[in-house]
């Protein structure tokens, strides 16, 4: 019986795959980089411990995971939404007015993080001129009460359910906001909401909500 590590229980989890393909990309990933630890002096549980703990670098595990799993789509998927957290993407469309939130929240820093986020895993953004919607898409909205810092709530596209894949269904958009670094809340809220809170607010609470 495969025992594993809790590094490797938590990314298959967050990227819904089994654990023995997390397993194989983190071997395949720490074969790649066996000159480095040759040239470091490190022992290989050293290595491992600091190579699983850089985000760039889980990422790369993620994705080899992914293609060892035969799902190459989302393998791309998830480095076009690490790059996009991170802001390293090589070319970063601009954000216009009234594309996936309204024209008053525009210019909230955050509330355009999680857009670029949300658009770079190929999910359809509201179009509206803030009184009509003239194309259907998510939305993303600011705490306005300025009870909860860092918090946004997202209301999914009209056509979340019927996509598959990492990103597909309601839920792919905590899986997208999560796999960027986010904390997300997973009980769906009054509305159809779902709550997601900056990593740099990540511990903040979230009064009668359980957080993940």
């Amino acid at each position: 019986m495969n025992t594993y590590s809790t590094g490797v229980l938590e990314l298959a989890k967050q990227i819904g795959l089994e654990p023995e393909h997390v397993a194989e990309g983190l071997r395949l990933a720490c074969r790649s980089f066996n000159h480095i630890q040759a040239n470091t002096g490190m022992t290989i549980e050293q290595f491992r411990r600091v190579f699983t703990h850089n985000r760039h670098s889980i990422a790369i595990v993620a994705n080899i995971a992914m293609r060892r799993a035969g799902r190459r789509d989302d393998a791309l998927l998830l480095m076009d939404i690490y790059k996009a957290s991170v802001g390293i993407a090589p070319y970063l469309p601009p954000i216009h007015t009234g594309i996936g939130t309204l024209p008053e929240y525009h210019d909230h820093p955050q509330v355009r993080d999680a857009i670029r986020i949300l658009t770079a895993a190929g999910l359809p953004p509201i179009h509206t001129d803030g009184v009509h919607e003239l194309r259907p898409g998510f939305q993303v909205l600011p705490d306005t009460t300025g009870h909860l810092p860092g918090f946004l709530f997202i209301a999914p596209d009209p056509g979340a359910k019927g996509r598959t894949g990492f990103a597909g269904g309601d839920l792919g958009y905590l899986a997208v906001m999560r796999w960027a670094g986010w904390g997300v809340i997973t009980e769906r809220l009054p509305g159809g909401l779902y709550a997601v809170c900056h990593p740099s607010h990540r511990d903040n609470p979230f009064p009668a909500a359980p957080t993940s």
